[in-house]
């Protein structure tokens, strides 16, 4: 019979499989195993001409057991004996229940965690590049402003009245629009951030100015 083979009968709770594979790897600690199952409970008694280390046989048959995935056993009696003798030096006790509720756990926290932080991070990088399309923005109509008033030449004979107006994100280009259609025009705009990291939103103040009356020329 193959390793493989011997494996597969021991992933199905076959106590012969189990223990062939346990016997070979604990053959360089000169200790032999025997095992019985019986119903959800397996018992493992290690026998060797010493005493065996408890907590080294006990986290080694754990961890075989975990790898086994034996999903029909949940208590695990562990015994170290000397060879020849009736009686265990000691017995421990593996409630395999509480261990895989623990690591279920361990795992559900862990991914709610992850979660948790890569929404965190999807929302922080929303707001930067939406602050970031709205800095754009704000620096195109500035440009165009500043070429205006720099470059435009306005009669002498105009005075003009000004007001000015705040709005918000998503009101400003119907703002600017309805305004526009009374005769203002944008002077200068300036874009300010409120509220809290998760109610952040932008506040746009603007001046606006129109024709006030024309004075005649002489």
């Amino acid at each position: 019979m193959t390793t493989q083979n011997i494996l597969e009968l021991a992933k199905q709770g076959n106590t012969q499989a189990i223990t062939t594979l346990m016997n070979k790897a604990l053959e360089t600690k000169e200790i032999t195993v025997q095992i019985s199952i019986t119903g959800r409970s397996m018992t493992i008694v290690g026998e060797s001409q010493a005493n065996i280390e408890q907590s080294f046989f006990v986290n080694y048959v754990r961890q075989t057991i975990k790898e086994l995935k034996l999903s029909t056993v949940k208590t695990v009696y562990i015994k170290g004996q000397i060879t020849d003798t009736k009686n265990p030096i000691w017995t421990q006790i593996i409630d395999l229940k509480d261990e895989i509720l623990a690591q279920n756990d361990a795992q559900n926290g862990q991914s709610n965690f992850v979660s948790q932080f890569n929404n965190s991070q999807v929302f922080n990088i929303l707001i930067q590049f939406r602050e970031i399309i709205n800095t754009i923005f704000l620096g195109g109509i500035l440009g165009i402003l500043f070429f205006n008033l720099f470059w435009e030449q306005q009669p002498k004979t105009v005075e003009w009245e000004y007001k000015t107006e705040s709005f918000e994100d998503a009101m400003f280009n119907s703002s600017i629009n309805r305004i526009g259609q009374q005769g203002w025009e944008l002077v200068f705009a300036r874009r300010a951030l409120t509220g809290g990291d998760y109610s952040r939103r932008g506040i746009y103040e603007c001046i606006f100015k129109r024709p006030k009356q024309k004075i005649s020329e002489k």
